[in-house]
């Protein structure tokens, strides 16, 4: 079949001879890029007569399915086919369309007829692919100023619907950018944000081999990247001998420069200022200083370089030459660097100093003429060093003077002529002479120093020191106490001067701690602590002199004894201090308690010098102590027995204090006593029991018997404290009760209402309980009440048990006691019991129904 016919080829019909018929008319071939609504054929249906189709033909069964014809009605019976355009027409996609129309008519005889549409290769220029499509709108790429030549910074791609191949060109030509036969875009030179242009616009062409194209916009826009390092520009100062010059320099020369420095230059000085550029211009430009000491800085923003610590070139370590770099960087630490080599420079800023400022010669008897007596060592710190000078400043030095300078070298200082300790002259002198020598260098003579020297002439230690006495007594009270004197010893010299001599004890204390202390220029011995008579009785100690000489001194040495006084200065000890005893109260008078004896002596005193005495405690003279004197193991007795029976003796605890006195003077010796102290705790132990009080009048009841002992001592703390916690449950007590007060008074109210709500009515005999359910008798009371509530009295019976008898002494009569509570009754009498009880107050009865029984509510 032709391309260029558009045929029809029927594949199915209808059997029926009514059935509807088509009638096709052929329209030719359509072109792909054909326009919308253009008519491809013209369907003509022919139906039997009396018959009519339903509907409109539809187009069945399409191949593919989705195409862009439709059925169009025209006249009676004819139906165009036309183009919707959707999908659009592509001889490259589908270039042959089968289409089925069917119909039916109002009999039901269908017919269907299957027709193809061939559709026409046309040449369409080529398209673009991606950013480059949409027309009239520009694609814009960044790329960053460095990109290397030749980089491909793009690729525009483009497709042809015949798939014939494509040929790109870019323009302008002298953009700086080509592009291949594949579309790629790579630079064509270098790239400059700074210098040259900073975007580029750009079209894009792609040529098919008929010559259909299609264009594109481009515009290329260069992004600034730090690729260049900035440019550093100074000023560096020199200061010699305080003249500032200045020396300009920059990074682009690319040398070291060198400044130099006067030591001692202000710390904080500008030693140099410095400004910095970049042609990126990206900002963030920052100075910094790469040095290895830190005697230089920068300032991070301002970029001036000032000195930080002291420039002194005589420091131990310090080096003449400092070496730094100062470099600015940007933000991305790209840096440009100038060297500075320092060199400083040293002044004449130091003062000589010498290694002795203070000279002393001393000569023996006689100084020959010609003796050299100081010798000066002076130095200076100053770089290079200067020359030192040495003038008389003061004293008998120089010419025609008993001293002068050593010819050729003046920093020794000689004697004119022969010194002898004997010379008049000498002696007019003092036999000292002090002469001042001024050190200053060559430049600042301002800069001086003053030696002084003394020439001394000391006679030869010829005699050794001489004790007035070569042994020496002293006695010393035993209750002398520190820095008391104890004597003096002296010694002499003949030797010049006289009286130059020291002292010191160099034996004889025979304790840890020395008794004894000598002052060393008058001889005076004093006591450092008190003395014991009974320890040390006696000291021996070795005083030794010793003369002023230094080099060759002479000694002399004296005995000296102290004796140590006997006096009573320590009292009497008793071992033990504390003693304790318990006794029966029957004891009779003369007793030894619990053969007691007291144990005490003295170490100044006789064991038979002590007496004692009872210094408190013994209430109504119970106790004494026997001896009294003469020995140092009294013992302890009973002097006056005790009646508890009485009534008037109550205390069972005796606290007795004894003075113990080394004053007895049964032997004529007259001391000035010491007292010691003894204590004995006595508790006395009751053996009957208390008798209970008599009585002519015999009562019915309970009797309770009271008996109470005051024990308190001033050491029992805890008997305050348990009378304030009784103070503090009384008066909660009080509280509770007043607490029922108010409920009494609450159920008084209630019952008044009760009475008045509830209807009268009469009852008879009921029963009320009361009392405690637990206890061992019970108490019924009965009572017939007809209106009115009478007092109800609660009876709580408590029972005590006695369980010992014992005989009245006065009349003789058998009681019954209990051992705990020490409650009594008489055996005469009949076994009653007290009965104690809450009594409740009821008033104004409740008229209640006669059948029921009053339940009153008791309180345990």
């Amino acid at each position: 079949m032709l391309p260029s016919q558009l045929f029809f080829v029927l594949l199915a019909a209808s059997g029926v001879q009514a059935a509807p018929n088509f009638v096709v008319e052929n329209a030719g071939p359509l072109l792909e890029n054909a326009s919308y609504h253009t008519r491809a054929a013209t369907v003509t249906m022919s139906l039997s007569p009396h018959t009519s189709l339903v509907g409109d033909p539809v187009i069945l069964n399409a191949s593919p399915t989705a195409h862009p014809f439709v059925l169009s009605y025209r006249s009676s019976h004819v139906w165009d086919i036309i183009i919707t355009g959707v999908p659009k027409l592509d001889f490259e996609v589908v270039a042959l369309y089968s289409l089925t129309i069917y119909a039916k008519d109002n009999h039901g005889a269908t017919a269907s007829q299957t027709i193809f549409v061939q559709i026409e290769d046309v040449n369409e220029p080529p398209v673009f692919i991606g950013s480059l499509t949409q027309k009239n709108q520009v694609t814009e790429i960044y790329i960053t100023e460095d990109t290397a030549y030749g980089t491909i910074i793009y690729r525009a791609a483009a497709e042809d619907p015949e798939g014939a191949v494509l040929e790109y060109s870019i323009s302008p030509e002298s953009s700086g950018f080509t592009i291949d036969s594949t579309g790629a875009i790579s630079t064509a030179r270098d790239l400059d944000f700074e210098s040259g242009m900073r975007s580029f616009s750009l079209i894009i062409k792609v040529v098919d081999p008929g010559g259909l194209f299609a264009t594109g916009n481009l515009k290329i826009f260069l992004v600034n990247v730090n690729n260049k390092d900035p440019i550093l520009a100074c000023s560096l100062f020199n200061i010699e001998n305080g003249v500032l010059r200045v020396t300009f320099t920059n990074s682009t020369l690319h040398r070291k420069v060198n400044i130099t420095l006067d030591e001692e230059i202000p710390v904080g000085k500008m030693i140099a200022m410095c400004q910095a550029t970049d042609e990126d211009n990206l900002g963030g430009l920052t100075f910094g200083l790469d040095t290895v000491d830190d005697y230089f800085a920068v300032d991070k923003e301002k970029g001036t370089v000032v000195t930080t610590n002291h420039l002194d070139v005589e420091k131990t370590g310090f080096a003449s030459a400092l070496s730094f770099s100062i470099k600015a960087c940007d933000g991305d630490q790209r840096c440009t660097v100038i060297p500075v080599a320092t060199y400083i420079r040293g002044i004449n800023d130091n003062s000589p100093f010498c290694d002795q400022y203070l000279i002393r010669y001393i000569g023996k008897e006689e100084i020959a003429k010609d003796t050299v007596v100081a010798k000066l060592s002076c130095h200076d710190l100053d770089k290079p060093p200067d020359t030192i000078h040495y003038a008389p400043s003061s004293g008998p030095v120089g010419s025609g003077q008993l001293f002068e300078q050593v010819p050729d070298t003046k920093n020794f200082i000689q004697v004119t002529k022969d010194l002898d300790y004997e010379n008049p002259e000498v002696v007019a002198a003092g036999h000292m002479y002090e002469m001042m020598i001024s050190v200053f260098d060559d430049l600042h003579p301002s800069h001086t120093v003053t030696v002084t020297i003394l020439v001394e002439i000391a006679p030869e230690n010829d005699f050794s020191p001489k004790f007035q006495a070569l042994h020496y007594v002293f006695s010393v009270p035993e209750t002398s106490e520190a820095f008391y004197k104890v004597g003096q010893v002296t010694a002499i010299d003949e030797d010049h001067p006289p009286d130059c001599l020291t002292y010191k004890i160099i034996k004889g204390h025979s304790q840890a701690v020395q008794m004894f202390w000598i002052h060393p220029f008058s001889g005076v011995i004093e006591l450092t602590t008190q003395p014991d008579y009974e320890s040390v009785r006696q000291y021996n100690l070795t005083v030794e002199a010793v003369d002023c000489d230094r080099d060759h001194p002479r000694t002399a040495v004296a005995t000296v004894t102290v004796d140590i006084e006997d006096e009573n200065d320590e009292a009497p000890v008793c071992t033990p201090y504390l003693y304790t005893a318990i006794i029966p109260d029957n004891v009779i008078a003369g007793t030894n308690v619990n053969g007691l004896k007291l144990n005490c002596h003295d170490r100044d005193s006789q064991d038979f010098e002590m007496r004692f005495e009872m210094a408190s405690g013994n209430e109504n003279l119970h106790f004494q102590l026997d001896p009294t004197r003469g020995s140092n193991t009294p013992k302890l007795v009973v002097k006056n027995p005790f009646h508890f029976e009485s009534g008037t003796e109550l205390q069972l605890q005796y606290h007795l204090v004894v003075h113990v006195i080394d004053d007895n003077l049964q032997y004529g010796k007259a001391v000035k006593s010491k007292t010691g102290t003894a204590v004995i705790d006595i508790n006395v132990m009751r053996t009957s029991t208390p008798i209970p009080p008599t009585s002519s009048e015999q009562r019915k009841g309970l009797t309770i018997v009271y008996t109470a002992i005051n024990t308190y001592k001033s050491s029992d703390w805890y008997v305050p404290f348990i009378f304030t916690l009784m103070a503090v449950f009384f008066v909660g007590l009080v509280s509770w009760m007043c607490f029922l007060l108010w409920r009494y008074g609450n159920i008084k109210t209630k019952s008044q209402r009760m009475t008045k709500e509830v209807s009268k009515s009469k009852f008879k005999g009921m029963k009320y309980v009361v009392g405690d359910r637990s206890q061992r008798e019970k108490n019924v009371i009965t009572e017939t009440r007809n209106k009115n509530l009478e007092v109800l009295t609660e009876t709580t019976v408590y029972e005590t048990v006695f369980d010992g008898e014992a005989t009245d002494p006065v009349s003789g009569n058998m009681y019954a006691y209990n051992s705990r509570t020490g409650a009594r009754k008489w055996k005469t009498l009949e076994h009653q019991e007290e009965s104690f009880g809450s009594i409740y107050f009821v008033s104004e009865s409740s008229p209640l129904e006669e059948s029921k029984h009053l339940k009153i509510p008791l309180q345990q």
